[in-house]
């Protein structure tokens, strides 16, 4: 890791007693870490309990039939690509109406913090890690110390919020499942398999029991973490979606974004550390 966590627990009252045996998480990601084709590049992640994703799944596939939807992939929708052609009847009020009703259903279903005069309810975590390419480029060409690839922040840091905000209500264990094709979860696994990297990592790593890959064509939890990708990435534009200013509401605890001054501060010895750790080499970030 070579960013600051926030350990700020956020979350809605949970009894101290409580154990949560399983969370299961599901990790997408926005974009390339190219700087030559993408401003951002950001990894989504939502995690629940089994009986939470259950109950997230009936509904989430409730709408698909509705909206005569085989899955939701955002950029494939907005852009009218395969499986949302036009041809197959999809049109700008379609989408819209589809995404809006996706967004409507996590919303319904996310977690919402203890705030106050508002004891908070329990529901599905999510989390964005948000890297602007062109700063951490250049904060790489200040500090050597920072890493040579985006990706790994955004894997590494996504991770370890989740292992923290997880601690703060008790988990016990985490399976994490990732997007095909994607770089993100061979950076986990690499520290999974890595025995010097276990023994710095303990007692979080010690409680992740599963990492696998899932096609998100079949995964409700990775297409609702695709729309939380998108939305977030996007946060910037001009003009915002109102099914995308329904999930940036959750902004305080969903958001992490990360420009020039969060990137450049590496915390010291942190680089040294997984320096030490021999990982296998990962193709620069350009």
């Amino acid at each position: 890791m070579s960013i600051l966590l926030d350990h700020t627990p956020i979350y809605a009252n949970i009894p101290k007693d409580r154990l949560i045996v399983l969370l299961k998480a599901f990790f997408d990601g926005g974009n390339e870490a190219d700087s030559t084709q993408y401003e951002v590049v950001s990894l989504a992640s939502i995690a629940g309990t089994p009986g939470q994703w259950r109950r997230f799944d009936a509904d989430w596939k409730i709408n698909l039939k509705k909206h005569h939807a085989p899955f939701l992939h955002t950029t494939d929708a907005l852009t009218f690509n395969e499986p949302f052609t036009r041809d197959r009847g999809w049109n700008e009020q379609k989408v819209d109406n589809f995404l809006s009703d996706c967004a409507k259903i996590i919303d319904h279903h996310l977690l919402r913090p203890t705030v106050k005069n508002d004891p908070g309810r329990e529901g599905l975590m999510a989390h964005v890690v948000t890297i602007v390419l062109k700063d951490f480029i250049r904060a790489r060409g200040a500090n050597p110390k920072v890493p040579k690839d985006a990706t790994v922040l955004c894997a590494t840091q996504s991770v370890a919020t989740l292992l923290v905000r997880g601690a703060n209500i008790g988990v016990h264990a985490y399976h994490l499942f990732f997007d095909q094709n994607e770089p993100f979860m061979g950076h986990i696994y690499d520290r999974q398999h890595n025995r010097k990297a276990k023994q710095h990592l303990k007692p979080f790593a010690g409680r992740i029991s599963e990492i696998a890959e899932r096609d998100m064509r079949d995964v409700p939890a990775l297409q609702a973490a695709d729309l939380f990708a998108w939305s977030y990435s996007h946060k910037k534009q001009s003009a915002l979606y109102e099914w995308q200013n329904i999930l940036l509401l959750h902004r305080r605890w969903v958001d992490d974004w990360y420009e020039y001054d969060a990137l450049v501060n590496v915390i010291p010895g942190v680089a040294e550390r997984v320096q030490s750790w021999k990982l296998p080499p990962r193709k620069p970030t350009r």
